[in-house]
């Protein structure tokens, strides 16, 4: 027993010095350690990782077993069989926190969980260290959660995307490179790392790798300036998924896009699986490389759009779980409500409204929450002016801008007219009077009476008319803050 307290001190102290992503990827489960006799032997899968380990790792593997034993002993190395890597069992997966990571030179990135067999440690949050009453139930920070399909909040927008990769990760390869493309916060990481955790859960030996694009270019790069390209080709090669985030970066950077290439054809021989996600779609792609959407229209590209509200109202429920604030369904509709952009806003502002109940001492209340996210949305939301909401509610609803400001009353023409003004009380600090001038001379009154009816129309989920069609109030509102984000 006293060894395996050994060996297990000695993983610690290799996830300290070489970061939990290193760790994983260098030694993770596929590397076996065992002292027998005074000698410290580690298995690897393959000659190449032997090398590698020998190699490059040797002086800190020494400085490990000195931690651990107290003394030298001596290494020695030898492949083994994949059976005969143990399975490490235990804590958390992800549960190292990486600002421990001290770096390696020369030693491959991989974004990936921690390995099973490590123990759990957190890393204190500046929101745990607020002042607070001491009858006051503070809100926790959240603790890094390991992202998988189950935690996933699935909606309109995202639906297709969740079940393509959770049919990848029951049978990989079926698909040539699978593309997720959409705007940031939109959970593309997100099913990245659900892929990968699904992936090593249902056979942990499987090769698969999580990086960005900005980790394989300055890999690439490193190993022309090392000239090891073949020890760097042999890694991204021979596995049996590779998941690539932030595609665009690699735009006008030829000779990573080649490389980048040569290695999706290699795998689609081989029948293995990639997985790209970047911000843009195939057609935005095609700025930055032709070669990579030809790949990718011989394979699969599926959009994933912002969330509607019932997918925010899931996110909202979720991350107060995480915070363990007690939220109620109020609240929940304020925040979904006002903040209407991505994942990680709705995390924001859930963060801001638990920061302020503990700052001041003040139980989280509808009337909090309201003034809170207000008050977010306002200072994270780009400079909206009262012409730009008047051109998007004219793009989305198909009606001209002396309409918006005529004194006509059509159904086609109040309800945008409507929703205008008040899209205009959410997202500028224009006075009621302004905005009732701007379109088209009307009262304070007019204003308000305008965003009462808006909110009654989301709270019953009703239905505008949307260039000649019926339309989910939300859905239509979403619309016209897509159109303003991307004017």
């Amino acid at each position: 027993m006293e060894e395996l307290d050994r060996l297990s001190t000695m993983r610690n102290e290799l996830v300290r010095r070489l970061g939990s992503q290193r760790y994983e990827l260098l030694v993770g489960t596929h590397t076996s350690l065992e002292c027998v006799d005074g000698v410290l032997r580690i298995g690897s899968p393959s000659q190449f990782q032997m090398q590698w380990l020998r190699r490059r790792l040797h002086d800190t593997l020494k400085e490990c077993c000195r931690r651990a034993w107290g003394e030298d002993l001596a290494i020695e190395y030898h492949v083994a069989p994949a059976a005969a890597c143990p399975t490490p069992t235990g804590d958390s997966v992800g549960s190292v926190a990486a600002d421990d990571a001290a770096p390696v030179e020369a030693a491959p990135v991989e974004a990936t969980p921690v390995n099973k067999s490590l123990p759990m440690r957190t890393t204190a949050s500046p929101s745990n260290r607020l002042s607070r009453p001491a009858n006051s139930q503070p809100p926790h920070a959240a603790r890094r959660v390991i992202s998988t399909f189950d935690n996933y909040v699935a909606g309109k927008g995202n639906e297709l995307a969740l079940r393509t990769a959770q049919s990848i990760a029951a049978q990989p390869g079926q698909y040539g490179p699978l593309l997720l493309y959409g705007p940031p916060g939109v959970g593309k990481t997100h099913l990245h790392y659900a892929l990968l955790h699904q992936l090593r859960q249902a056979n942990p030996r499987i090769h698969a790798l999580r990086l960005t694009a900005e980790q394989f270019t300055a890999e690439f790069l490193s190993a022309l300036d090392r000239r090891t390209l073949p020890g760097f080709r042999h890694k991204y090669r021979s596995i049996d998924v590779l998941l690539v985030d932030d595609v665009q970066f690699l735009a006008g950077k030829k000779a990573t896009l080649d490389e980048m290439l040569y290695t999706i054809d290699t795998l689609h021989e081989r029948s293995r699986q990639v997985v790209l996600a970047c911000d843009r779609s195939p057609g935005e792609l095609q700025s930055v490389s032709m070669e990579l959407v030809a790949r990718i229209s011989g394979g699969l590209a599926i959009p994933l759009t912002p969330p509607d509200y019932a997918t925010r109202v899931g996110i909202v429920r979720q991350f107060a779980t995480r915070l363990k604030m007690v939220v109620n369904e109020e609240i929940v509709a304020t925040i979904a409500t006002q903040v209407a952009g991505s994942a990680r806003q709705l995390q924001g502002a859930l963060n801001r409204l638990a920061a302020t109940s503990a700052a001041h001492g003040q139980p989280v209340t509808a009337s909090l929450a309201r003034t809170v996210t207000t008050e977010f949305v306002q200072q994270n939301t780009p400079a909206v002016r009262l012409v730009d909401i008047q051109r998007a509610v004219c793009q989305v609803f198909g009606v001209e801008a002396t309409s918006l400001k005529s004194q006509r009353k059509t159904r086609n023409v109040a309800e945008p007219r409507m929703l205008a003004m008040w899209l205009a009380r959410k997202y500028t600090r224009a006075a009621l009077g302004e905005i009732g001038e701007f379109f088209g001379r009307r009262s304070h009154s007019t204003v308000i009476s305008a965003h009462r009816k808006v909110e009654a129309l989301v709270s019953q989920g009703a239905a505008l008319c949307v260039a000649d069609r019926p339309c989910h109030v939300e859905e239509a509102i979403r619309q016209v803050e897509l159109a303003l984000r991307t004017a």
